[in-house]
């Protein structure tokens, strides 16, 4: 092994018993341990991480012994305080495989096995937040079944299986799901021609991107009918007010100038600023297009209207052309973007409505967050 070598070897040793000594001097004792088991891996041999590592599990192991006491006397939420045990002893125990699994050799450091009362805790935990899952599913509401779901995923996790969970889980996502269709999708077109076949698919993408993250499913109507689910909400929209206008143009010049620095030709090595000119004759093309969907929102059993709204949308298709006359050295960027500027052709009716849709599904999707969360 080269000098050089041994030098940055030497160099990154000491660099990670610096960092694992600040650690512990900062009083973030868990991590000063991972970097001392770290550190021995690397190098068995490491005084510093030796002396850490007994010192630094002793802090460590105190602090989730400490807060395993305060839980367990405690006379608040016990549900809470199940939790805070489980959690303390399985932070205990990665103590205890992080030093197993590393296989360091140490005759003078053994941490504690917590196994054990690792799977008691397991088995509290979930046998109360099984229970309080349980309660909750009875109350019959959507709400209270929501709340169940979730205790009865935890008791999931502390100990997977635990009894009959992954059935009860299942109930209680049935009770607390809402099932949402939509009911009716209407475009209104009049005399246009217009190709409107993406718009209720994007819709139901949409809301099902928006529901994915809640307790929301969305159908179609012929979806909602043919799997035969229980339909909480309508929601009917309706697309209307939909207008195109004739292509309209004109035309409109104006005058540009810039001083730029130039050499005089009766000095040498000398220069100035003189002023250039030119005018831009722009050719502009326009259409403009709106269009307003209304929605509403309905209680499939009631009836009752949960909420109803408009939204307008307007777009203006613009394209602009241009030559110039004078001097080219007048001319700005934007200038030289419109006398470079292809002449394209106009856009039909399906595309100035996709805009339109997509305008308006931006803000539809705002307002459906704010409802479905």
């Amino acid at each position: 092994m080269s000098s050089s070598v041994r030098i940055l070897l030497l160099v990154v040793l000491l660099s990670a018993c610096r960092s694992t000594q600040k650690l512990y001097d900062k009083g973030q004792y868990d991590k000063a341990y991972y970097s001392a088991v770290s550190d021995l891996k690397k190098n068995p041999s490491n005084e510093s991480a030796l002396r850490l590592l007994p010192d630094s599990y002793k802090e460590a192991s105190a602090r989730y012994e400490q807060d395993i006491a305060m839980a367990k006397g405690s006379r608040d939420r016990k549900i809470d305080n199940l939790g805070i045990i489980y959690d303390s002893y399985q932070s205990l125990q990665k103590l205890y495989d992080t030093f197993i699994n590393s296989a360091i050799q140490s005759n003078s450091f053994s941490p504690r096995n917590y196994s054990s009362e690792l799977e008691t805790a397991a088995q509290h935990a979930a046998s109360a937040q099984y229970n309080r899952g349980l309660a909750l599913l009875n109350h019959n509401d959507r709400i209270s079944a929501r709340k169940a779901y979730d205790c009865l995923s935890k008791a999931d996790s502390y100990v997977p299986g635990y009894k009959d969970v992954i059935i009860k889980k299942q109930q209680a996502y049935d009770a607390a799901i809402t099932n949402i269709v939509v009911n009716k999708t209407e475009q209104r077109f009049g005399y246009y021609s217009i190709n409107g076949s993406f718009f209720e698919s994007d819709i139901l993408w949409n809301l099902n991107s928006i529901g994915s993250g809640g307790f929301y499913k969305f159908y179609s109507i012929n979806d909602g009918q043919s799997r035969d689910i229980r339909v909480d909400e309508y929601i009917d929209l309706n697309m209307y007010d939909i207008w195109f206008s004739n292509l309209a143009t004109n035309q409109y010049s104006y005058d540009v100038s810039k001083q730029i620095q130039a050499r005089s030709d009766k000095m040498a090595n000398s220069s100035g600023t003189i002023t250039v000119s030119a005018t831009v004759t722009v050719t502009r093309r326009v259409i403009n297009s709106k269009a307003v969907l209304d929605y509403r929102i309905t209680d499939a059993a009631s009836g009752r209207i949960i909420t109803s709204d408009r939204i307008p949308a307007q777009y203006t298709w613009e394209s602009l052309t241009g030559k110039y006359t004078g001097d080219p050295r007048a001319l700005s960027a934007k200038d030289n973007a419109i006398i470079n500027g292809s002449y394209n052709s106009r856009p039909g009716y399906d595309e100035l409505y996709r805009e339109l849709s997509r305008q308006i599904l931006t803000q539809f999707n705002f307002r459906m967050r704010d409802i479905y969360r």
